[in-house]
């Protein structure tokens, strides 16, 4: 077993894998969707990428996990080092998308979640803790206690969690989801004024 901050970051790439593979597989279309939406890749490159990326998610968090649970450092860390190249390239891309004005959903969840700069830095978060892992991952095994071993666990689904809900927690509402309140009884003057003279009669 790797230390615990090699696991933790370890844990929090490989359960993200696994995410997305689970997300791809809810909604299969969503991906093409939104690739077809970005405008930057062709249809034959378009349709290689939305068949090939959920496998190759899928196929890395399940190595990845087996790895880590029988402490093979070696494949551990070509699953990482793999995983730090997938998620350098998915933010190089969002980032070349939104840099040439284009929108649409980022295809990375079975939600409708629109492309935006904090996809881009989740990529880039991603990134930077599969390549963190794979240098600690080198370092040689560490024997963990049962209460690190938990700690580790809870804080990596934490950690994955609010990662993974990152852009959808943080993007802007449109113009048009924007609505007026309403309820609001506006009272109108009326034009007529009563008043009444002395001797009590009202006129208008």
């Amino acid at each position: 077993m790797i230390g615990f901050y090699g696991g933790l970051t370890a844990s929090i790439v490989i359960l993200s894998l696994l995410m997305g593979a689970s997300s791809h597989a809810a909604r299969p279309a969503a991906l093409g969707e939104a690739l077809r939406a970005h405008g930057v890749l062709g249809p034959r490159f378009r349709r290689f990428a939305a068949a090939v990326l959920p496998f190759a998610e899928g196929a890395l968090g399940v190595v990845g996990a087996a790895a880590l649970l029988t402490g093979h450092q070696r494949g551990l860390q070509a699953v990482l080092a793999v995983g730090t190249i997938l998620f350098g390239l998915y933010a190089g891309y969002t980032r070349h998308v939104l840099a040439l004005g284009g929108g649409g959903p980022c295809g990375c969840s079975h939600q409708d979640v629109p492309l935006s700069h904090w996809v881009t830095r989740r990529a880039v978060a991603l990134a930077g803790l599969a390549l963190a892992g794979t240098v600690i991952a080198g370092a040689g095994p560490v024997r963990l206690s049962a209460a690190e071993l938990i700690t580790l666990m809870l804080a990596a689904c934490a950690c994955t969690a609010l990662l993974w809900s990152l852009p959808a927690a943080l993007r802007e509402p449109s113009a048009a989801s924007v609505h007026a309140p309403t309820g609001a009884t506006v009272h109108q003057p009326t034009g007529t004024t009563v008043h009444r003279t002395a001797e009590g009669v009202s006129t208008r």
